[in-house]
């Protein structure tokens, strides 16, 4: 049986573990919020091909219009959907323009390419993978 002094202890540990996973999971949320007033579709080409620190996959996209940074998913989503880019492939986007950091990006809901389509998001701009990837 727990002691008054024991279940406190226990209790502030708990608490303690609690936060920690709240604090992991709340740095691991997306910082970027999809905008659906700013929905757009871009078709180009991919130059580039980045995994960012944070395991996200991002393509430079060139267009008629020049170059832009587009936001996929994480590598993990797409390993699980089985789906890679490579530079040259010609593509579509489906996605929000954002600013971050000063910095114009594109958040993917939908990339195109050959006739086959990934969706990143769903028509509220709502990640896909939460709660299935790890």
């Amino acid at each position: 049986m727990l002691r008054p002094a024991s279940f406190k202890l226990v209790s502030v540990v708990a608490l303690i573990v609690l936060l920690t996973f709240v604090v992991m999971n709340a740095e691991n949320t997306p910082a970027i919020k999809y905008d659906k007033s700013a929905e757009v579709k871009v078709k180009g080409t991919i130059d580039d091909v980045i995994t960012a620190p944070d395991s996200t996959v991002h393509i430079t996209l060139k267009s008629d219009k020049g170059s832009l940074d587009v936001v996929i998913g994480p590598e993990k989503f797409l390993k699980a959907m089985e789906v890679s880019y490579s530079k040259g492939d010609a593509v579509e986007i489906l996605g929000s323009k954002v600013v971050v950091d000063g910095n114009a990006i594109m958040v993917a809901r939908e990339v195109t390419r050959n006739g086959e389509v990934l969706c990143a998001r769903d028509p509220r701009g709502e990640p896909v993978w939460v709660g299935w990837i790890k």
